[in-house]
């Protein structure tokens, strides 16, 4: 637009100085030079248009921005606080949403996913700009990415995860979800694990890594462990305080889980890794988990057990441990756990157990034993 208006300007800049020249030629006028045209005259006008356009140009950008003011008071005067329409944001900074909210964006609206899951639908254009690319509809938003609503679209975001952090920009509404009731921003309805995270979560078995994370590819160490295991026990207070003249080397009294560490080998759920060691921070392995929950159902509520299942038919059932094979057969009969490949049985007693599968475990062991 500038470039344009300049160049016309200097267009009858040019013209003036041909006639002027043409002028001064047919009069035979020698105070007008060739010279005084190209040094001095051509100079001056194109600086007079470049001046001009300039000048025209801060009109039109004065004009556009008082309309623009005038449209974001306008949207601001309109906004609520709750659900509904006519809410306004002036910039994409986050926002923490709840499982089950809808948020619809209308043409020229902006938003970005920062972490969560989250899903768009729309009936015309909704832009990645951060790829240049369109989206079609029903795909998930991809994190950090950022995306516009096209003209004449009308699109909906719904959050799939417990929560999401995401901002919008520019008028919007919302209808508040049902909620999932779970806080997590990285455990979405969709994913595997996510009904066994919520039975931990909301029977106090598990609290999450921070407010807003359970962390489900975490690892999971034998210290959160005896800690859960005493959630699943009643929380017994009593036990807690007779359990206290238990030591470890490894073990500090200042430390979290010292109390629930010894608790668990008071009860004789657990005897340790060594005859003065625990190690607290050691990861557990799919063996391990089976193996405690084995001595805690035996030893600590005093069950009987069910014969196991015939686990030959298992690979690498030579490596599980001599000490794990009769709590891995039980918890298989069981349906504790189950194999890890969909294309031949496969225990992985010795792979490392994070959170998500621990969750998933714990929560067939309360349904089928408790």
């Amino acid at each position: 637009m500038k470039r344009s208006v300049i160049r016309l300007l200097c267009g009858v800049g040019i013209l003036l100085v041909m006639a002027c020249g043409a002028y001064a030629l047919a009069t035979g006028d020698s105070l007008v030079t060739l010279s005084y045209i190209k040094n001095t005259f051509i100079p001056a006008a194109v600086e007079q248009g470049t001046q001009a356009g300039n000048e025209k140009l801060q009109e039109t950008y004065d004009s556009a921005k008082k309309t623009l003011d005038a449209l974001q008071q306008g949207y601001q005067g309109g906004a609520t606080s709750g659900s509904g329409s006519g809410s306004y944001s002036a910039t994409l900074q986050a926002r923490s949403w709840t499982g089950g909210d809808v948020i619809e964006l209308t043409t020229g609206s902006g938003t970005m996913l920062m972490e969560g899951t989250a899903s768009v639908t729309h009936n015309g254009a909704f832009i990645d700009v951060t790829t240049g690319t369109e989206v079609a509809s029903g795909t998930q938003l991809t994190a950090n990415q950022r995306y516009l609503v096209g003209e004449d679209t009308l699109a909906k975001v719904t959050i799939l995860s417990g929560g999401a952090s995401l901002g919008v920009q520019g008028g919007y509404s919302y209808t508040q979800g049902s909620g999932t009731g779970l806080p997590f921003y990285d455990v979405s309805s969709g994913d595997w694990y996510y009904s066994s995270v919520e039975y931990v979560y909301k029977n106090k078995l598990f609290s999450g890594m921070d407010e807003h994370h359970f962390g489900p590819y975490a690892a999971m160490n034998r210290a959160m462990l005896m800690t859960v295991l005493y959630q699943i026990a009643g929380a017994p207070e009593q036990e807690l305080a007779e359990a206290s003249i238990i030591s470890f080397d490894d073990v500090a009294e200042s430390d979290w889980y010292a109390p629930y560490v010894k608790w668990g080998a008071a009860q004789g759920i657990t005897a340790g890794t060594g005859e003065r060691t625990f190690s607290p921070q050691q990861q557990v392995t799919r063996e391990q988990v089976v193996a405690l929950l084995y001595s805690f159902t035996t030893n600590y509520l005093g069950l009987e057990v069910s014969q196991g299942a015939d686990l030959s038919g298992y690979q690498e059932l030579n490596q599980a441990s001599d000490w794990a094979r009769e709590a891995l057969s039980w918890a298989v009969g069981e349906g504790i756990v189950s194999g890890t490949s969909t294309e031949a049985p496969t225990l992985s007693p010795r792979s490392s157990a994070n959170r998500a599968e621990v969750a998933t475990m714990l929560r067939s062991y309360a349904e089928k034993i408790l």
